[in-house]
């Protein structure tokens, strides 16, 4: 099959909801199957002259100055990258499948003729469906309703569209790439006061909190408590936590494997990446109750969970696991076990078929 996978602009930097769409995409031509990612210049349907003059220069200007274009994830060098002015049917290559990544894409893709594939829509928005002003949510739900076929990334993701009145396809969950993330430190190795977060720049992320229960534990173990962020430099942060700033996988394989606790303070989430890749990695798991967590996060089993929006209850349960090497030891060692069953080779195999099936369907009509 040729497919097409479509995200709603181009992002030289880490970012997980692109690289589960890199990972598809090497799965997939791995499989035999011509996979193109598409990155338009703007989110339109169409481009006046002065847009379709500069869009090749703009192609041109990205790939001379990203060399390589997704410098923290290795893609196949068969996985082809198109950069197109809009996404108008004739920026789009004919393909047996067009795949769409997010609700911008959706929304114009809808109207791409048939030649350009059978139409499929990955949904993770959960998040921000639960967070926009209600003038972007109804544009998001409409396109639930859109003849896509629709995949579910979680069981949040799924609740989400069957309240939008919305019948998915499958469900299928995002995946753990094992070669990149595994365990290296047994957690009983680990400096007991060790502790990690995600530090993301949207509020609902939870940065805030996690800098606030941070802090109280520091108000209990002094400069004993060693506490490292990964993620946005723009959020201020006490001298005393360290950050790693834009890590590679092998920075962040790393980075979960130093810390003893690894926290999520989000107030919502579509699946959560960074929690999932903690427990691969050994470090023991304390999350908000985000909605997408739910799918790998449970309760005094594979993780500590609590309320969203809690700082306090957030540090209290590090602090348990601080103060129970034992609980710590057990959450970490169930949580590995538990989340081997995400393999994005499993995840794969399910688009795969679905992708097959529903292609095929189409040239029986």
């Amino acid at each position: 099959m040729k497919i097409s996978i479509v995200l709603p602009a181009y992002f030289n930097g880490p970012l997980g909801g692109y690289h589960v769409h890199y990972n598809y995409a090497n799965l997939l031509q791995a499989r035999g199957h011509q996979v193109c990612i598409i990155f338009p210049h703007t989110l339109s349907l169409s481009s006046d002259w002065k847009e379709r003059i500069k869009s090749p220069l703009w192609a041109l200007k990205t790939r001379l100055q990203n060399r390589p274009l997704t410098p923290h994830f290795k893609l196949r060098d068969d996985v082809q990258i198109k950069f197109v002015s809009d996404l108008s049917g004739p920026s789009l290559p004919k393909a047996d499948a067009l795949i769409a990544t997010a609700w911008q894409t959706a929304e114009l893709l809808r109207y791409a003729p048939d030649n350009r594939g059978r139409k499929f829509y990955i949904v993770y928005d959960y998040e921000f469906w639960r967070t926009v002003e209600p003038a972007t949510r109804v544009r998001m739900e409409r396109t639930y309703s859109i003849d896509f076929e629709i995949i579910a990334t979680s069981g949040a993701v799924e609740a989400m569209l069957t309240q939008c009145g919305a019948l998915p396809r499958a469900r299928i969950p995002c995946g753990i790439d094992f070669d990149a993330f595994g365990r290296d430190v047994a957690s009983t190795d680990r400096a007991p006061l060790t502790l990690g977060f995600p530090a993301r720049k949207k509020a609902f992320k939870g940065a805030a909190d996690a800098i606030v229960a941070a802090t109280l534990l520091r108000e209990i173990y002094g400069d004993r408590l060693h506490v490292t962020a990964f993620g946005s430099d723009e959020i201020e942060m006490p001298q005393w936590i360290s950050r790693l700033r834009r890590p590679s996988q092998p920075n962040l394989r790393e980075f979960y494997n130093n810390n003893a606790v690894f926290m999520v303070p989000s107030h919502f989430e579509g699946w959560g990446l960074p929690g999932c890749e903690a427990m691969a990695c050994g470090a023991a798991l304390v999350t908000t109750d985000n909605g997408g967590s739910q799918d790998y996060a449970i309760a005094d089993m594979t993780a500590l969970v609590v309320p969203p929006k809690e700082p306090r209850v957030l540090a209290a349960a590090v602090n348990r696991l601080f103060q129970d090497p034992l609980l710590r030891s057990e959450i970490a060692e169930r949580g590995h076990t538990f989340v081997q069953q995400f393999r994005w080779e499993r995840s794969a195999d399910k688009l795969e078929r679905l992708l097959q099936d529903v292609v095929a369907s189409r040239g029986e009509l």
